[in-house]
């Protein structure tokens, strides 16, 4: 992705398909204070081969020092030198001119992007993982301790000690589109089939699909899903209507497990990262575990449980 760099103080913005810097808060997304800078002073786009830039200003832009032509797009070079007004905080070097991708950037401007899987981004770390931005169903999310919210452009995702802009380059996502909804047509054909010790103390689970049972081992954040599957059977034997079923408060499961509710985030994040990349062709749409605001259930998998205390 591109990245312009201020020369003054060093923070970066990383430039959408098409890219507005002026003084208009709700038309740029780079906005700059100064007196001699434009409501929308230039814009840079990409052209699906190279970036360009054009100037739509009053006063000028000026491209390694050369004023630019009002209206007319000019190529940007590597190492470009941008000046928008007089003074020094309106001067941007073009650090990177790579094509546009949707990603996230350190929220303060300094660092480098990260570049968004579709699938999984596990925030800050998948080691320790608080936060995770993925897309789904045409959207693309951001999945907390919390719940799950859609994400806009330039929106802030934040974990304990970090902060990030959401950098979202629209134009790129049709195939992401159509790749997902193309997926999403076929049958989800895997079964979760849990294997929980008498004392309740070790749970292994073993993923069946298309014939085959493939382990995944016995590992901590297995029995956090025994415990959300159990829920969800309890209230279909119940007699709850599917879209009712298996809701927990994220305070009471914690309760359950003995442990924190942020411990119990990890865990599902822990979970749905070992098992989506046990299944590579997966739908996007199959969810290992659903929230809605402080609520989680476990999702549409069809599961079976053996063993355990009330085995």
């Amino acid at each position: 992705m591109a990245v312009f760099r201020n020369k003054l103080d060093q923070r970066g913005t990383v430039l959408r398909p098409l890219h507005a810097f002026g003084r208009r808060p709700s038309a740029c997304q780079t906005v700059l204070q100064a007196p001699d800078i434009s409501q929308i002073h230039a814009l840079a786009r990409w052209n699906r081969q190279a970036w360009e830039i054009v100037d739509q200003s009053r006063n000028g832009t000026t491209l390694n020092g050369e004023r630019l032509p009002n209206g007319r797009w000019t190529v940007l070079p590597p190492g470009a030198e941008v000046r928008l007004g007089l003074g020094e905080e309106s001067v941007w070097i073009a650090e990177d001119l790579a094509p546009p991708v949707t990603c996230l950037f350190p929220g303060e401007g300094h660092g480098t992007p990260l570049p968004l899987s579709l699938r999984e981004n596990l925030l800050p770390d998948a080691n320790q993982p608080e936060a995770n931005v993925y897309f789904h169903e045409g959207q693309w999310v951001h999945e907390h301790i919390d719940g799950i919210d859609r994400l806009a452009d330039g929106a802030m995702v934040r974990t304990a000690g970090s902060t990030w802009e959401f950098v979202l380059c629209d134009d790129l996502e049709s195939t992401a589109v159509n790749t997902i909804a193309t997926a999403s047509s076929q049958p989800v054909d895997v079964a979760l089939h849990f294997n929980v010790s008498q004392n309740e103390e070790h749970t292994s689970l073993n993923l069946v699909t298309g014939g085959k049972s493939v382990s995944l081992g016995e590992r901590i954040h297995h029995y956090t899903l025994v415990t959300l599957a159990r829920v969800r059977s309890q209230d279909a034997q119940r007699g709850l209507a599917p879209q009712s079923q298996g809701w927990i408060a994220l305070d009471e499961l914690s309760r359950m497990l003995g442990v924190e509710p942020s411990y119990v985030n990890i865990q599902i994040f822990r979970a749905k990262h070992q098992i989506l990349n046990a299944l590579p062709a997966q739908p996007a749409d199959a969810q290992l575990v659903e929230r809605r605001r402080g609520d989680v259930r476990f999702g549409s998998f069809p599961f079976l449980i053996q063993g355990g205390a009330q085995g």
